[in-house]
């Protein structure tokens, strides 16, 4: 599987909350994308806690600029 970006992952999550909340998605069409969604939006927050860990570490002074 190619490698993905935030923002892919992040429209993927926003299309499934958007498939969901319509009222001609059947029930198992819901929890299918919810299913997928959850993926999605743990590996955004997987992304944004690297994210943070690295803000901190500069931050800290523990990370000096090349």
């Amino acid at each position: 599987m190619a490698d993905k970006t935030f923002t892919e992952s992040l429209e993927k999550l926003q299309k499934a909350a958007s498939e969901i909340g319509r009222q001609t998605t059947s029930l198992e069409d819901s929890l299918r994308l919810f299913d997928e969604g959850m993926k999605e939006a743990e590996f955004c927050k997987s992304i944004l806690d690297s994210a943070e860990q690295k803000i901190q570490l500069y931050v800290n002074g523990e990370v000096k600029d090349a």
